[in-house]
């Protein structure tokens, strides 16, 4: 079985450092799916995934020679850190007083929800040809909600950064894929935190770490690759398919935490 998840997790992150989204959504789907493990543990290991893939790909995306405007990174990862810390004490908190399916359940249709509404608005916004818009304020605010969001769902929160990002301010997909990714890893390091200020590493599986370690190296590395090579428009074709392919999965996992 851990061969098979660690596989999943590299194909999980050549996709989310392709798109941008993260790897973490991949991840939680198909662990749930496949029952990998209860709310907290998969959440767990795809803050470790999502953490690593986003350290390479932001790194080999500067080398590069992406541009970030710095003012407008620092403010939304500012936000990120702090939704990511709202966020924690959410699941935490819903962790404690509902049962494991029913969590399951919540979780799996308000990201059926925020699929289907943003495949649907991002496709829309993206014809758009207005320039980007790099205001810092409402980059904060939308920072807090994209942690707290990306934290509780367990997903990384890619999806929903690169779709925001578009719809709101205007970015390319390829500026978005890249600008989501800087961010995910800003919302990660809070939940890592809180994971080892209350001592929780004891809890989870750590032999899944070095594995989960190595696939965010591969699957970044690749996938940042490919994202550099590919042109937007190609780029949100990917990421359609990937998003109505998440929303069927999430789908069925819906209809199956119903009938449990």
């Amino acid at each position: 079985m851990q061969l098979i998840l660690f596989i999943v997790a590299i194909i999980a992150c050549i996709i989310g450092a392709v798109a941008g989204v993260g790897g973490g959504i991949v991840l939680k789907v198909f662990y749930d799916l496949v029952d990998a493990g209860n709310v907290l543990t998969i959440g767990f290991y795809s803050t470790i995934l999502v953490f690593v893939m986003c350290i390479v790909s932001v790194f080999k995306q500067i080398k590069h020679g992406f541009k970030f405007d710095w003012a407008f990174l620092v403010s939304i990862s500012f936000g990120s850190i702090m939704g990511g810390y709202v966020g924690n004490l959410g699941l935490n908190w819903a962790d404690s007083i509902f049962t494991e399916t029913k969590l399951k359940l919540i979780q799996s249709v308000l990201l059926l929800i925020s699929l289907i509404f943003l495949t649907i608005y991002t496709k829309k916004s993206s014809t758009n040809n207005k320039r980007p818009n790099y205001n810092w304020l409402a980059a904060l605010f939308l920072g807090v909600f994209l942690g707290a969001t990306s934290i509780f769902l367990a997903i990384g929160g890619g999806p929903l950064n690169v779709s925001l990002l578009v719809i709101i301010f205007h970015f390319t997909m390829k500026q978005s894929a890249v600008y989501s990714i800087a961010t995910v890893f800003f919302s990660q390091i809070t939940k890592l935190i809180s994971i080892i200020i209350e001592g929780q590493f004891m809890n989870f599986n750590t032999t899944m770490i070095p594995l989960l370690i190595v696939a965010g190296i591969i699957g970044g590395y690749i996938g940042t690759i490919w994202n550099q090579k590919i042109s937007s428009s190609k780029l949100e074709s990917i990421y359609t398919v990937f998003m109505i392919g998440l929303i069927l999965l999430t789908g069925f996992n819906t209809l199956r935490f119903i009938m449990a």
